[in-house]
């Protein structure tokens, strides 16, 4: 896959974030509310349920611990960290995945994980981490379309193109509307280099046609006249 310009993709429309921009942003907004709603749930356990109180209060401290190992995250994203520090974010994270993997914090942190992994070129562990991300129960709206997008790129990465666009079609089913485009342009590409180029120009002509974003529009228009086909 072609390396992805993080300082281009950044100043674009909201659609065409990138896997990793979409995780830090989520990252960002999200982060205060893992830690507080983590404090909130294991003070009311310790006050109310009694036994459960050790459960809660392991969220709280997976919060606690997610926080700085996320601010590196974002750091190494965003470009700002240096090369060996990857490394060390990726086993701090792992770790982080290994001791508290099912907690709000331990499923963001196994996100970010997949994404590092992606970032190395790692498809083959991003890939397995990012698929049993996908079988969590709790996952929730927010994560699970990046999850299911995440691991459409790690095995497009590994050149398993019917399996991504499987996995890509499950992040369009759980995305939102302006996420879901980008997902679908993602969808048409896997299925044209899986050599279904009719079920691509199908869904490349969907997106000339209805797609709200314009640019959206224009790539699919493009991409059609790549594989000799018209928008009509």
């Amino acid at each position: 896959m072609a390396k992805v310009d993080r300082k281009k993709l950044l100043k674009e429309p909201d659609e065409f974030l990138s896997f990793s921009d979409r995780t830090i942003r989520w990252g960002k907004d999200n982060l205060n509310k893992v830690l507080w709603g983590a404090t909130v749930v294991a003070l009311i356990a310790a006050l109310i349920l009694g036994g459960r109180a050790y459960f809660n209060y392991r969220e709280q401290l997976a919060a606690a611990e997610l926080a700085p190992v996320m601010t590196a995250y974002i750091a190494a994203v965003e470009g700002r960290a240096k090369k060996a520090d990857l490394t060390k974010l990726a086993s701090e994270l792992t770790r982080v995945t290994a001791e508290y993997g099912s907690t709000p914090a331990g499923l963001q942190a196994r996100l970010a994980l997949g994404d590092l992994r992606l970032s190395l070129g790692e498809y083959a562990q991003a890939a397995e981490v990012l698929q049993a991300l996908t079988q969590e129960e709790d996952l929730g709206r927010e994560l699970a379309p990046m999850a299911w997008h995440g691991l459409g790129q790690a095995l497009e990465g590994q050149k398993n193109f019917p399996k991504a666009a499987e996995a890509y079609a499950q992040a369009i089913s759980l995305a939102g509307p302006n996420m879901g485009l980008m997902f679908k342009l993602d969808r048409a590409r896997v299925l044209a280099a899986a050599g279904d180029k009719k079920a691509a120009a199908q869904l490349y002509r969907e997106l000339a046609k209805t797609a709200t974003a314009p640019a959206v529009a224009e790539q699919a228009k493009t991409a059609l006249a790549a594989l000799g086909q018209e928008a009509s």
